[in-house]
């Protein structure tokens, strides 16, 4: 059933129709992404040419995944309606065929997918011993990508792409490399993330350590959505499934999405930034006295008018009376005489 010509045109037209879905989730981060960084572009204050440069990067990822919509679109129309009387089918004719536009935007957007994760990774480790090591392995690993992409998009253009070892094959190769190099990368970042967590909540306590290692910044910051969705592709892939062109489908739009996350996190001042704070300096800053207020030591001015208090003073009569306590008589208790006869109340006026 998985070999069928019906089961491999059902996965390729599902493939495009999740593929125009994970599209729609890239306009609407791109939306958000715009919104986080357009207004602080405007106001000129302190970061704002980061946030120019994050801004292109948006903007060049959001062409290249209309550029990928687009294509994939376009090969799905003339797959199925152009040539679906092609010897073979659909199917058969989809492994015949080739864009270019998709190939080119495909690596263009992967590309800068790996670029954006291992300068992340290069983010987390900047005040670490181990900063040297991960920029060079992640240099490298870049510099073998973009070889063996460039090698490949070469290979599939070429009339003689199907004889020998210039075949279609050549991209399982490059699939490992962006493979492992993602996996590498992401697994580098969840390490140092959840070491940092261990620190700052051993040193002041599980609250200060859940922004750095909670599950969206694991997912974020590593990449995560990317490198799920590449060894998912994998596996079909190498399995020579039809499953796998469905998935190549959606490949390129994940790409972007993982870019975008970590752009928009970085944007909203949540992301870990070259300025993230150390474990000592973190508890240095996280413990301070509170400033004591300015104290006048200027005398109140004399000239100031003395203000009088009425007080109203009403003494009420005792309304009940417990016979058993007897009151200590005193000897400045004399009895009213009877030209002042006695009243419920006396107010009394007194000036302060």
């Amino acid at each position: 059933m998985s070999d069928s010509p019906t089961f491999a045109e059902t996965t390729w037209l599902q493939g495009a129709i999740l593929s125009a879905f994970l599209y729609g989730i890239v306009v609407v981060f791109f939306a958000m992404c715009w919104r986080s960084l357009w207004p602080r572009i405007r106001s000129h204050n302190s970061g704002y040419k980061k946030c120019r440069l994050f801004l292109c990067c948006v903007v060049f990822l959001f062409v290249m995944a209309t550029i990928l919509a687009v294509s994939d679109a376009y090969e799905t129309q003339k797959a199925f309606i152009e040539n679906r009387l092609f010897p073979g089918g659909p199917s058969a004719f989809a492994q015949t065929s080739f864009s270019l536009e998709f190939g080119i935007g495909f690596l263009l957007t992967d590309w800068c997918a790996l670029i954006l994760m291992i300068w992340r990774c290069m983010v987390v480790y900047r005040d670490t011993r181990l900063y040297p090591v991960v920029c060079v392995l992640g240099g490298l690993l870049l510099v073998g990508t973009v070889v063996v992409g460039l090698l490949w998009i070469v290979i599939v253009t070429r009339p003689q792409r199907n004889i020998g070892w210039m075949s279609l094959e050549f991209l399982f190769p490059y699939l490992c490399i962006v493979l492992a190099t993602t996996i590498f990368v992401s697994l580098l970042t969840v390490l140092r993330l959840l070491y940092h967590r261990h620190k700052i909540s051993r040193i002041l306590g599980t609250g200060h350590g859940e922004i750095y290692a909670s599950f969206a910044a694991i997912v974020v910051e590593s990449a995560a959505v990317y490198s799920i969705f590449s060894f998912i592709y994998l596996i079909p892939f190498a399995i020579h499934n039809p499953l796998a062109d469905a998935l190549s489908q959606m490949l390129g739009q994940a790409q972007v999405i993982a870019s975008l996350l970590i752009i928009f996190r970085v944007s909203e001042g949540k992301g870990w930034t070259r300025r993230a704070p150390s474990t000592d300096s973190t508890m240095a800053s996280s413990i301070r006295m509170r400033p004591m207020p300015n104290l006048t030591t200027q005398p109140p001015p004399t000239s100031a008018a003395q203000s009088h208090l009425n007080v109203e003073i009403t003494l009420d009569p005792e309304t009940t009376r417990d016979e058993s306590i007897g009151l200590q008589k005193s000897r400045y208790l004399k009895e009213y005489p009877e030209e002042y006869p006695k009243t419920d109340s006396a107010p009394v006026d007194s000036a302060v």
